[in-house]
C-alpha cells in the first residue's frame, strides 16, 4: 500500500508539472507574438516573421499569430505560403471570417473555383452584409453562369458587378468580371475604359495588359496597339513573349526598320547575351539579304571580344553558298588558334559536319573525338558519334552515347530518332517504335519526326496508326506536301477514294509546283487503281497540252497509253517531245523502251549505249541494258559492259551490284563479298546490301568472327516478313545455335522462295537441329531436287546428312 500511495503522489506531482509546463509554453509563445508585433510596428518584417515561427513551435494553435503571419507574407507577395497558413487557421478555427475571405479571394485570382466556392460561400454565411464577401460570391455566380453557358445569369451578375464597382471602386474582382463580360459580348468600346481604370489600380497586372492587347487587336487599332505593346515592353523588360509581340507588330506594319531597331535595342542591353545579336543578324539576312548580313557579321567580328560564334556563322554562310574550301579553311584556322571554350567546341562540331558533307569522314570523326575529350557530355558531338556508331553496327555503344546526350537535352527529338534507329538496327522494332513516338511528342508533331514514325508503323503493317500520326502532324503543318502525299498513298492503298480526293483538292489549293505535281500523280494513280484508263489518258493529255515540258506528266501518260494498248500513240507522244528536245536523256530512255516493245532491238541498244557513254554507270540505264543483253543470251557482253562502266565510274551502285551478283553465280563468293563490303562501308543503311552481305558471309564462311560479323549486320532483319531477309536471319540464328528461332524464320522463307535450293537446305538443317527428322529429310531431298547438279558444298552436305539418316 505504501508503494501505491507513493505512486499516486508521484503521478499527481507529474500532472502538476505538465500543467505548469503547458502554461509556460503558452506564455512564452505569447511573448514571442508580442515581440513580433512590436517588430512589425518598427518595420523589421524579417525578424518579426522569425518570432511568429517561434510562436508556432510553442503553440501551433495561436490564432492571432497565424493570421498576422499569413497577412504579412501575403503582403510580401508569398501567395502560396499565405494560402497554406490561412488554410491552417480554417482547419483550427473554421468560422474565422478573415481566413475564409482571404482564401476565397486568392483562390479566385488563381482560378481555383473549387476552393473559392468552399471558402467564399462560407464567408458570406458568416457575414452576410460584408462587401468583400458579396464581391466574392458575385464572382462565383458569374463564373458558374459562364460555365453553364447561361447568358441571362451572366448579364445579371455583370450588372451586379457594375454596382459593386461603384460601391467599392478600388476592388479589382468586380471590375474584372465587367471587363470579361463586355469582351465576351463584343462590346469592346465599353470594355476598354473599364480596363483602363483597372490598369490604374493594377498597373503591373500582366493579364490586364494582355486583355487590353486583345481588345485593341479586335478593334484593329494598330497605333494604340503599338503604344500598348511599348508600354508592356517597358513594364516587363525580360518577357520574351511581349518582345515577340512587339516585333510581330512592326512586321504587320511593314516597318522592318522599326523591328530591326527594336531588336538592336534588345541586343545592346548590358545584360543581353550573344543570342540577341545573332537574332539581329538573322533578321537582317531575312529582310535585307546575304550581303547586308555579311556586313553585319564583319562588324560583329571586329567588335566582339570573342568572335568565335560569328566566325562560325560566316563560315556556314560560305559553305551554304558553295564555297566549301573557304568555309572549312576558316574554321580550321579558328579551331587551331582560338582558346578552348564552349563556343570553340561548338565550332568544331560545325566543322565536323562540313567535313562530312565533303566526304572527309575521317577528319570529321577526329574533330568530334577532340570535342568529346574536352567535354564528354557535348550533346551535338554525342549525336554525331552515335550516328556513326549506328552505321558501324555498334548500336550498344551508340545508345550509351545517346543516353548521355539525353540527360543534357531530354526533349531533343533528334536524340529520340537516333535511339529509334539504333534499336531498329538491333532488330528491336518495338523499342524503336516507342522512341519514334517520343520524337513525335517532343517535337510537337513536327513533319519530319511524324513522317519517320508513320513509315515505321507502315512497315509494321499498322496502317491505321500511321494515318492517325499523319493526320495529327497535318494539324500542325496543314500545307506540308510530303505529309499530304504520304497520307494519300495510304488512302489509295486502302481504296479510300473520298479521302484521297480531299487530299488532291488540298494540294491543288496549295498551288505550288511541288503540290500540283503531287496532286497530278495521286489523281493519276487513283484513276488507274479504279481501272479508269481512258479517263486517265484524257486527263493527262489535257495536262500535257497545258505544259508540254512536264516530264512528270508525260511518263504516266505514256504508261497509261501502253496499258490501254495504244502503242502507236505512245510512240507519237515521245517522238513529238524528242523533236523539240532531242538531247533530253529521259525522253531518249523512254524512246529506247518503246523500241524494245516493237522488237527494234538495234535502235534500243544504240540509245542505251549512247546514254551510258554520256552518263557512265547510270543505274537505271545500265540495269535495263544488262537485262536486255542477258535476255538475248549475250552474257559475256553483259559482263564486259558492267566492268567497263565500273572502270568509267567506280562509284556506280548498280554496276557494282550487278558484278557482285555475277560473281556469286560464278561461285566466286569471296569476290562477291568484297564488293558488298565496299558498298556496305559506303552506305550501311542499304537493306539489300546488308542482307546480301550477311547472307554470303554466313553461308560461305565458317569462322566465328565472320559469323558474329554477319549477325551484327543482320540483326536489323529480325521480324521483317520478306523471304530473303527471313532466310538470312534464320540461317545466322541456326549457325549461332538458336535453332527454334531459326525454324520460325526459315519456314516462311522456304515457303516464299520455293525454287531456291539453299533456302530449302537451310530449313532442312534447322528441322534436323530441333529433332523434326522426317521433315528434315523431306526438306533436304527437296533442296537436292531443286539444286540438281549445282556444285555447292551445301548440296554435298545435304547428301551426306541424308545418307547418315538412312543408315540410322
Amino acid at each position: 500500500m505504501r508503494f501505491a500511495k507513493a505512486g499516486l503522489a508521484a503521478l499527481l506531482l507529474s500532472a502538476s508539472l505538465l500543467t505548469a509546463g503547458c502554461e509556460d509554453s503558452e506564455e512564452r509563445a505569447e511573448r514571442h507574438y508580442q515581440t513580433g508585433i512590436e517588430l512589425l510596428e518598427k518595420g523589421d518584417v524579417s525578424r518579426a516573421l522569425v518570432e511568429f515561427r517561434n510562436v508556432f513551435k510553442l503553440n501551433p494553435q495561436h490564432k492571432d499569430a497565424r493570421l498576422t503571419y499569413a497577412r504579412t507574407i501575403k503582403g510580401n507577395g508569398h501567395i502560396a505560403e499565405a494560402f497554406g497558413q490561412y488554410l491552417r487557421v480554417v482547419e483550427q478555427y473554421p468560422d474565422t471570417f478573415e481566413a475564409r475571405i482571404e482564401l476565397a479571394e486568392m483562390a479566385i485570382s488563381m482560378l481555383n473555383w473549387e476552393e473559392a466556392e468552399r471558402h467564399g460561400r462560407r464567408a458570406l454565411e458568416l457575414e452576410p452584409e460584408n462587401l468583400r464577401a458579396r464581391i466574392v460570391v458575385n464572382a462565383l455566380d458569374y463564373a458558374k453562369a459562364q460555365r453553364d453557358s447561361n447568358p441571362v445569369a451572366a448579364s445579371q451578375q455583370a450588372d451586379l458587378a457594375r454596382a459593386l464597382v461603384a460601391e467599392k471602386p478600388d476592388s479589382t474582382i468586380p471590375r474584372r468580371i465587367l471587363i470579361d463580360y463586355l469582351f465576351n459580348i463584343g462590346d469592346l468600346q465599353a470594355a476598354l475604359p473599364v480596363l483602363e481604370d483597372g490598369l490604374k489600380l493594377e498597373p503591373d497586372s500582366y493579364d490586364l495588359h494582355e486583355a487590353k492587347l486583345r481588345i485593341l487587336l479586335r478593334q484593329d487599332n494598330q497605333p494604340a496597339l503599338g503604344d500598348a505593346l511599348r508600354d508592356m515592353v517597358e513594364r516587363f523588360p525580360e518577357d520574351e513573349k511581349v518582345q515577340g509581340f512587339m516585333i510581330s507588330w512592326f512586321l504587320t506594319q511593314d516597318d522592318h526598320a522599326g523591328a530591326e531597331a527594336f531588336l538592336r535595342e534588345l541586343a545592346n542591353r548590358p545584360d543581353a547575351d550573344i543570342a540577341r545579336k545573332i537574332t539581329v543578324l538573322q533578321f537582317v539576312r531575312a529582310t535585307r539579304g546575304d550581303d547586308a548580313a555579311r556586313e553585319e557579321l564583319e562588324r560583329l567580328i571586329n567588335e566582339s571580344d570573342d568572335p568565335t560564334r560569328f566566325i562560325v556563322i560566316r563560315a556556314s554562310m560560305d559553305f551554304d553558298a558553295g564555297d566549301t574550301d573557304k568555309a572549312i579553311t576558316s574554321l580550321q584556322t579558328l579551331t587551331s588558334t582560338a582558346a578552348p571554350s564552349e563556343a570553340l567546341r561548338d565550332a568544331k562540331v560545325v566543322l565536323a559536319r562540313m567535313l562530312t558533307g565533303t566526304d572527309n569522314v575521317v577528319g570529321a570523326r577526329a574533330e568530334v573525338e577532340e570535342v568529346l575529350r574536352d567535354d564528354p557530355s557535348h550533346v551535338e558531338a554525342l549525336k554525331m558519334r552515335a550516328a556513326w556508331m549506328i552505321e558501324d553496327d555498334r548500336t550498344g555503344d551508340a545508345i550509351v552515347d545517346l543516353r548521355t546526350a539525353l540527360a543534357q537535352a531530354p526533349r531533343d527529338p533528334m536524340i529520340m530518332t537516333l535511339m529509334a534507329q539504333a534499336h531498329e538496327r538491333s532488330g528491336d522494332r518495338e523499342l524503336a517504335g516507342e522512341r519514334y513516338a517520343l520524337a513525335v511528342e517532343v517535337s510537337n508533331k513536327a513533319p519530319a519526326e511524324s513522317l519517320r514514325y508513320a513509315l515505321h508503323l507502315v512497315a509494321q503493317d499498322r496502317t491505321d496508326a500511321a494515318r492517325a500520326v499523319l493526320d495529327d502532324a497535318l494539324l500542325q503543318a496543314p500545307d506540308n506536301v510530303l505529309l499530304l502525299r504520304t497520307l494519300a498513298g495510304l488512302h489509295v492503298a486502302t481504296k479510300n477514294w473520298n479521302e484521297t480526293q480531299r487530299i488532291i483538292w488540298k494540294l491543288k489549293a496549295i498551288d505550288t509546283p511541288d503540290a500540283l505535281q503531287s496532286a497530278t500523280a495521286i489523281e493519276t494513280g487513283m484513276m488507274l487503281e479504279q481501272e479508269r484508263v481512258d479517263d486517265t489518258i484524257a486527263y493527262l493529255e489535257g495536262l500535257v497540252k497545258e505544259d508540254e515540258a512536264n516530264l512528270s506528266t508525260i511518263v504516266p501518260l505514256l504508261q497509261s497509253q501502253l496499258r490501254a494498248g495504244r502503242q502507236e500513240e505512245a510512240v507519237k507522244l515521245i517522238d513529238e517531245r524528242l523533236a523539240k528536245d532531242p538531247a533530253n536523256p529521259d525522253l531518249r530512255f523512254l524512246r529506247a523502251g518503246l523500241h524494245v516493245l516493237n522488237n527494234e532491238t538495234d535502235q534500243a541498244e544504240a540509245i542505251y549505249r549512247g546514254l551510258l557513254d554520256q552518263f557512265p554507270g547510270e543505274d537505271k540505264v545500265l540495269r535495263t541494258l544488262n537485262a536486255f543483253l542477258v535476255a538475248q543470251g549475250r552474257t559475256d557482253e553483259a559482263a564486259a559492259l558492267v566492268d567497263e562502266q565500273i572502270a568509267k565510274n567506280p562509284k556506280a551502285l548498280n554496276a557494282r551490284l550487278l558484278k557482285a551478283e555475277r560473281l556469286e553465280r560464278m561461285h566466286d563468293f569471296e569476290g562477291s563479298i568484297a564488293i558488298y563490303e565496299e558498298l556496305y562501308a559506303e552506305n550501311s543503311n542499304n537493306m539489300v546490301v546488308a542482307n546480301n552481305l550477311a547472307s554470303l558471309i554466313s553461308t560461305h564462311r565458317d569462322d566465328d568472327a565472320s559469323l558474329e560479323r554477319a549477325f551484327a549486320i543482320a540483326r536489323r532483319l529480325r521480324g521483317l516478313e520478306l523471304p530473303p531477309l527471313q532466310d538470312t536471319y534464320g540461317w545466322i540464328e541456326y549457325r549461332r545455335g538458336n535453332y527454334q528461332e531459326a525454324v520460325e524464320n526459315l519456314e516462311p522463307a522456304a515457303e516464299g522462295l520455293p525454287r531456291d535450293p539453299l533456302v530449302q537446305y537451310h530449313l532442312g538443317m534447322a528441322y534436323l537441329a530441333v529433332n523434326r527428322t522426317d521433315e528434315a529429310k523431306a526438306q533436304l531431298e527437296r533442296a537436292l531436287e531443286i539444286g540438281g547438279e549445282i556444285p555447292l558444298p551445301q548440296m554435298d552436305h545435304a547428301r551426306e546428312v541424308l545418307k547418315d539418316l538412312a543408315d540410322q
